[in-house]
């Protein structure tokens, strides 16, 4: 299979906000990564991805099949993650546990695997004798992913995993994430801010702004091109500063932010050689910034 999931020109409209024209392809194997500021849309993608706000135009393919005709299927083969989790127990039963959460949903899913859910709860730290209501936000997300690991998935599609996670099980999070899609034959989309380590697993990366993607493009050949250039004063010739953006001076010495570090590379060598230069990794999240500043 080339694909898992195939989105064409999707689009989704509310009173104050309009999704427009976005696509995308997920492969096995990889992790998307879509990111973007708060509103750009990334919550809006995730729910049509997983049909739980279906597009007003374009389509989705998850598996080479559509919703429409086999919705049940498909589910079965997603782990969704919304980014506020909300379980039944939240409204219905205040003093259902974990445990009984998981056998409440294991008869929906052809595959539940309940040794597997008990070990990622113990992984986790999440108690299964304790009730629904007494998670905290970050268990309930671990509880979320737990589930969605657990009935063997071959797609996950999470929005803001990482929210309100501490820096011990975001890293346990992006471990199994990185696990999971290691054999080649199973993928994620993930939603977030370029923060919480996540933008550190992403093989593919869309930016989102206003209801549209701005860019689209490998990770590793995004950062590739994309470097903080520390400079001294007189130090770059004129057209390459002025071709910088994200322009800082300081007494102490001056950066800027290159978008294409690989067309600069020969012409700052001696630069760099003598001192009067250093060459510093961007973050996807400089990248955003900087990109969206542009549009």
């Amino acid at each position: 299979m080339e694909t898992m999931l195939e989105a064409r020109d999707l689009a989704r409209h509310y009173e104050d906000f309009s999704l427009r024209g976005v696509s995308l392809d997920v492969r096995p194997g990889s992790i998307t990564g879509l990111f973007g500021a708060n509103g750009a849309g990334k919550s809006t993608v995730v729910k049509v991805l997983a049909h739980q706000a279906p597009p007003h135009a374009g389509s989705v393919r998850v598996f080479g099949l559509s919703y429409a005709d086999e919705e049940r299927a498909i589910k079965n083969r997603i782990g969704y993650v919304p980014q506020d989790p909300v379980f039944y127990t939240d409204i219905f039963a205040a003093s259902v546990t974990v445990r009984w959460m998981a056998r409440f949903v294991a008869p929906y899913f052809a595959r539940w695997d309940g040794a597997l859910f008990h070990a990622l709860l113990d992984e986790f730290k999440v108690n299964p004798l304790k009730k629904i209501r007494h998670l905290s936000g970050g268990q309930k997300k671990l509880l979320a992913i737990a589930m969605a690991l657990s009935h063997g998935a071959e797609l996950l599609i999470l929005d803001e995993p990482a929210a309100g996670l501490d820096v011990v099980y975001r890293r346990a999070l992006l471990d199994r994430l990185r696990a999971f899609v290691a054999d080649g034959s199973r993928a994620v989309v993930v939603a977030s801010h370029v923060t919480d380590g996540l933008d550190e697993i992403a093989d593919e990366v869309l930016f989102l702004d206003e209801g549209r993607v701005v860019l689209r493009e490998n990770r590793d050949d995004l950062l590739s091109r994309w470097k903080w250039i520390h400079f001294k004063a007189g130090a770059l010739d004129s057209d390459i500063e002025r071709g910088l953006t994200e322009v800082r001076r300081q007494p102490f010495g001056n950066r800027g932010l290159t978008s294409d570090f690989r067309a600069l590379c020969g012409r700052l060598a001696a630069a760099v050689a003598a001192g009067d230069v250093k060459v510093e990794n961007a973050s996807l999240e400089d990248v955003l910034a900087s990109y969206i500043r542009k549009v």
